[in-house]
């Protein structure tokens, strides 16, 4: 009962502020390194020649242009993805001067957490008690009042002279505290002793739930930040702007403006944001110090203290209120009275959460050992998932009837938490854009249904977890509920940075070059499946990401897998009531869910037969045509019809479910998703026995390899995003269902009057409970590990998205440069960037070759005059050779089409002479043979071959060299 105990005696404040602190330690390094950076460099804004190495030197080589859109620079980027990464992994340090300077930053907020006490005590010239309490009597109530809240840290009790109001503080650090009262209070001990009471067990009541030490550390940490880096960030920007406006010439200027301008920006924000949260959550302090005094025994009559009023607006009032670190006593007084008031989840602090998290994981983005893999992604997720779960758990731990998991405070939570998300996401990304708006913004909204579906799955789960008998199964099974919890917020964080972010870009719509890559890949008539090519292609995009990972599949089947467990997991008690009695009546409909999903099967069979009926009329005429088109197409129509069944029927049964509707609505469309990969395999392995429902064969027969194959495909897209697609389509379906109720005056799903289960509705018995969840569990997992274990052996479940890649590959070389400067720094950072080297390394290899040469014309000749050469050491020169130019190749495209054309022209020659030349000296195997004269042929062109190569290569890089060096017209 102890750890029960200190639960319900925690305020939950210091996850938010570990929150906070993380944050601003995270975002301190990038933004220092940048200073670093920058400040001694403010007038190359002029030249920009310093940015010409390191990372920005690789975008540059990459086809970066200022001038340019966010699309067309993400294109360009996306040309080469594998070669920029190495390229800013090969060239980015570790940030050694920003972390220097956080050490700093940290060591000066350690000083003043140490010194600030102290200092305190005295600027304000504090007196100690013996020199105001001559007669004792304030000693012994101040000792008394101890013993009474039994406190063991060291207090020490101080009287400051210059303060004539009627209250007290406290400060102080790492258990050793001191209370500080206000010379106004020490009259009150005679004549208002239940009011000195309460002011002192509120101080002590800080001191009990250490919430000290989070408001001093906060405080003095966030004092550093603006010292050593928020102040001279808005220096910066303010000195950037005045040289844009005094009419610098630059390519930044003013296409990349909102770039320059994005770090006031982002402190902007970072500033509003630690004073809101910092307010937010000292007000709460001081609400949870107020319980704690009246638990204490102080007299709540002691509150009944008017608020200030004076001619300002009551909007006004409540904007300056949140601004505040002490909440007005009119809502210390609804506090106190209302014992749930504290126990409801706030707006503001699921808002401010959400925003910290975001500027949180664009800061972790900057850093080296984080920029590549799932470490930022994981990190986020750690800082947030601890406040999400106590904000809404420490409710149902303390028995509050607010937060019972059916009502709509999870949701409002979520949908909070999501907008904070999405506020944050926008003005974090203005870093790296320079456009002001995101092209397609509309794709942000996605944060609303990452936060909110981990928020509702939380709440309604953890309710289910609490109804279990054992204290230790409880436990468990929280903590399993908290793990689901952060590996589907996990999901949703890690989709957004794969396709979400590029879909806002816009970069989703690429109908057009998916038909074009197809059309040379896939024989047969791809004339008229342009919009099935550009819903493909944006489908894709939004499928794919998490189609393959093991960990988000994991995450999906917990998803109602956890649940369906508990509810028909044995030893549930069953007294009616509590939630144990909401788990009495999820178990009574049970039969209802499961009967929506086999509705919804029959739906998706339907739909599957619709799809067949429509997709007939562009079935080819005979069998000899290829049918490639038609099969791909289908495919895809055939996936959307099983996504669309498990959707409409998860909106379904959550529009009409009263309670756990997220839980109902998931295991429902987790029925139909089942039964759907049984309808698809079957349709498919009878093809040829449906008559005009035929896809690909005329001739009846059974054919189970074909409905694997098509099962497969549909199955590697469908498994994890049917389940997440699910939770967001019944978010909706909840959401629309509550309007329909408002607008039509019934009361709310949670207010409404749930029937109690009668005596006769006696629960299932043990053996149809376990033959339930093994009827469905079983088949999951192990389709599961079976789409899995292929996924990891073919990556099949991303051969559509290679697709697409494979068609940005192809882009070649970025358009013109929108001026000569940034020309000039384009081909500049290409040679910096690695194209120097590589054309150093094919110089090198090529005097080897010729050193080689001069070796063996050195030698020892024949009678006839011939020389006898090494034919394995002319085989590895030319082989080094050729794996030079093959680097070359692989890496970024000269910025600039005539240069480019020029460079790939003398590669391609190179590789046409190193190939004749290994195949003269060592001829590969199953090669046609070849007498001694026509391999004396062929290694005598490909010499004079490699040496006409090597002269076009040498103008190719003078004429880039000439184009990086020449001054901007």
């Amino acid at each position: 009962m102890k750890a029960f105990a200190g639960l319900r005696s925690a305020t939950g404040t210091g996850p938010r502020f570990a929150l906070l602190m993380v944050l601003v330690v995270v975002s301190s390094i990038p933004t220092l390194d940048e200073l670093l950076q920058s400040v001694p460099a403010l007038l190359g804004l002029r030249d920009g020649r310093e940015a010409l190495h390191g990372p920005s030197g690789c975008l540059y080589a990459a086809g970066f242009d200022p001038g340019s859109s966010d699309p067309q620079n993400l294109l360009t980027a996306l040309t080469r993805p594998g070669t920029l990464y190495q390229c800013i992994g090969d060239h980015t340090l570790v940030p050694y001067r920003g972390a220097l300077a956080t050490v700093v930053l940290l060591a000066l907020a350690a000083g003043l957490y140490w010194w600030l006490p102290a200092a305190r005590e005295r600027w304000r010239r504090m007196l100690p008690l013996e020199a105001v309490d001559l007669d004792g009597t304030l000693r012994a109530e101040l000792a008394a009042l101890c013993a009474r809240t039994g406190i063991r840290a060291r207090l020490r009790f101080r009287v400051d002279p210059a303060r004539t109001t009627s209250g007290a503080s406290v400060h102080g650090r790492s258990g050793n505290y001191t209370v500080c009262l206000h010379s106004g209070l020490l009259p009150r001990l005679r004549t208002d002793p239940a009011g000195f009471r309460a002011v002192v067990l509120h101080e002590l009541a800080h001191v009990h739930h250490r919430d000290v030490d989070y408001a001093y550390a906060s405080t003095a940490l966030w004092r550093a930040y603006v010292l050593l880096a928020l102040i001279p960030t808005f220096a910066e920007t303010g000195w950037v702007l005045a040289l844009g406006l005094s009419g610098v010439k630059s390519p930044w200027w003013p296409g990349g403006a909102a770039m320059l301008l994005a770090p006031a920006l982002v402190g902007l924000v970072l500033a509003a944001l630690v004073h809101l949260a910092r307010a937010d959550l000292l007000r709460r302090r001081e609400l949870f110090a107020d319980r704690r005094a009246v638990a204490w025994g102080a007299d709540a009559a002691s509150w009944q203290r008017p608020d200030p009023t004076g001619p300002v607006a009551p909007w006004l009032r409540r904007l300056t209120a949140l601004l505040g670190t002490h909440p007005q006593w009119a809502e210390r007084r609804r506090a106190l009275v209302d014992a749930g008031r504290l126990d409801r989840v706030s707006a503001l602090a699921m808002f401010l959460t959400g925003v910290s998290a975001a500027l949180l994981y664009q800061s972790l983005m900057t850093l080296p050992v984080l920029s590549e893999g799932p470490g930022s992604i994981w990190i986020t997720v750690g800082a947030v998932t601890p406040v999400l779960c106590l904000a809404l758990g420490l409710p149902l731990l303390r028995g509050s009837r607010t937060a019972d998991g059916h009502g709509p405070s999870a949701t409002v939570a979520g949908l909070w938490l999501g907008l904070g998300l999405l506020l944050g996401q926008f003005v974090a990304s203005t870093q790296y854009r320079l456009d002001w708006m995101l092209p397609q913004p509309q794709y942000l909204l996605a944060f609303l249904l990452i936060a909110a579906v981990p928020a509702v799955w939380w709440s309604q789960s953890l309710r289910l977890a609490l109804a279990l008998p054992r204290r230790g199964h409880r436990w468990a099974a929280a903590a399993c509920c908290a793990a689901v919890t952060a590996a589907v917020l996990w999901a949703g964080l890690g989709w957004w940075r794969v396709a979400g972010d590029s879909l806002s870009l816009g970069i989703g719509d690429q109908g057009a070059e998916l038909a074009a890559y197809y059309a040379r890949t896939v024989p047969g008539d791809w004339h008229g499946y342009g919009p099935d090519l550009s819903a493909f292609a944006t489908g894709l995009m939004v499928l794919t990401p998490l189609g393959g990972d093991l960990l988000a599949g994991i995450a999906t089947l917990s998803l109602w897998l956890v649940p369906l467990a508990l509810v028909l997991l044995p030893g549930v008690r069953r007294t009616v009531g509590g939630p144990t009695g909401t788990v009495l009546r999820l178990r009574l409909r049970l039969r209802r869910t499961l009967g929506a999903g086999l509705a919804g099967a029959l739906v998706c069979g339907m739909g599957l037969v619709l799809a067949q009926v429509a997709m007939n009329q562009s079935r080819p005429a005979t069998p000899k045509e290829p049918a490639g088109p038609f099969v791909l197409v289908h495919m895809w129509w055939v996936t959307v019809t099983v996504l669309a069944a498990c959707l409409l029927t998860a909106v379904v049964v959550a529009a009409g479910a009263r309670r756990h509707w997220l839980l109902r609505a998931l295991i429902a469309a987790q029925v139909v998703q089942l039964l759907a990969y049984a309808e698809v395999f079957v349709l498919f392995s009878v093809d040829g026995c449906l008559g005009p429902l035929n896809t690909a064969f005329d001739v009846c027969r059974w054919r189970p390899g074909n409905g694997l194959i098509i099962d497969g495909t549909v199955t590697s897209l469908t498994l994890v995003n049917a389940v997440l697609g699910s939770a967001c389509a019944a978010l909706v379906g909840a959401g629309l269902a509550w309007a329909v109720r408002r607008l039509r005056g019934r009361p709310p799903a949670h207010e409404a009057a749930v029937p109690v289960p009668s005596p006769a509705d006696r629960p299932p018995s043990t053996l149809l409970k376990a033959g339930t969840l093994l009827a469905l569990g079983l088949p999951a997992v192990v389709l599961a590990a079976m789409t899995f274990t292929q996924a990891a052996a073919s990556d099949d479940s991303r051969q559509w998205q290679e697709a697409a890649d494979a068609v940005r590959k192809q882009r070649g070389p970025a358009p013109p440069a929108h001026t000569p400067q940034t020309r000039a720094w384009q081909a500049a950072s290409w040679l910096n960037a690695g194209g120097t080297l590589r054309a150093q390394q094919i110089n090198a290899a090529s005097i080897a070759l010729d050193s080689e040469l001069l070796k063996a014309a050195a030698g020892k000749r024949n009678a006839d005059g011939t020389v006898a050469l090494d034919e394995q050491a002319f085989h590895r020169r030319c082989g080094t050779l050729g794996q030079r130019v093959e680097e070359a190749r692989a890496y970024f495209p000269v910025p600039d089409r005539d240069l480019q054309r020029n460079w790939s022209g003398a590669l391609d020659q190179l590789h046409r002479g190193v190939t004749d030349c290994q195949e003269a000296t060592v001829p590969p195997k199953g090669a046609p043979h070849r007498t001694d004269a026509e391999r004396e042929h062929l290694f005598t062109t490909s010499l004079n071959e490699i040496v006409n190569a090597m002269r076009t290569f040498g103008t190719a890089v003078l004429d880039i060299k000439q184009a990086a060096t020449s001054p901007p017209k």
